[in-house]
């Protein structure tokens, strides 16, 4: 906490000065833990012979003393770079999100009966997919057949392009019969069918011939889920 640094060698004299300090070099840190305004500093933002007086300060004990000394308290390379806050991008996408129930029998998204709402991604961000607007959209993934890669009430975004026999083994917007799904297709060669694989290993695989009568028709590759809950 500030009032620690305070009597440190090198460091500001006064909690004020501590503060201004901190926010000119942007150290690290987080509210401290029972005290409503107070402030604690990870240690890595300090050179080491501040590193050091605060570890003689702050532990009693010689063994524990030793070992945090002897510790690199760097920190490691950052795996977050680009970061571009959302009022930065200038050109949106308004992209339709549709109920796959509602057109589970006409095998197809693009139907303005079928839309239930708008979803805005940013037109940059599309690119970075290879899509442009005219054929993008947005669904909701019903259950947890696809879990881990894909959780209940997720947004998918969706290129609906048509799509070309055999496709490219991933994850499709499929119809089958009456029913919408969403799963990974692997195309069996040998034997001319699709394996249709559920990521969740609770759903057995099954295979499906797109040519023997049945209803099967693929809506759309799934692009990526969008603002997927992390936690």
């Amino acid at each position: 906490m500030s009032d620690l640094l305070i009597e440190l060698d090198g460091m500001p004299n006064t909690i004020t000065g501590i503060g201004q300090k901190a926010r000119r070099n942007n150290w690290l840190k987080r509210k401290a833990i029972g005290h409503a305004r107070a402030v604690e500093y990870h240690i890595s933002n300090f050179h080491p012979d501040i590193q050091k007086q605060i570890i003689e300060r702050s532990v009693t004990d010689k063994t524990e003393q030793k070992k945090l000394l002897e510790k690199d308290w760097s920190l490691p390379p950052s795996n977050a770079h680009g970061l571009k806050p959302l009022n930065e991008f200038e050109e949106w996408a308004k992209l339709p999100v549709y109920d796959v129930h509602a057109a589970a029998g006409a095998g197809t998204l693009v139907q303005s009966e079928f839309q239930i709402g708008v979803f805005s991604l940013p037109i940059e961000l599309l690119h970075e997919y290879g899509l442009k607007p005219d054929y993008s959209s947005v669904i909701f993934v019903d259950g947890d057949s696809m879990e881990p890669t894909l959780s209940h009430r997720d947004r998918l975004l969706v290129d609906i392009r048509e799509q070309q026999h055999p496709v490219v083994n991933g994850v499709y917007v499929i119809r089958i019969d009456d029913a919408v799904y969403v799963k990974r297709l692997h195309w069996d060669i040998e034997n001319g069918v699709y394996k249709v694989i559920s990521d969740n290993l609770k759903y057995p695989a099954f295979n499906i011939n797109h040519k023997n009568g049945r209803n099967f028709k693929i809506i759309g590759k799934a692009v990526a889920p969008v603002m997927k809950k992390i936690i």
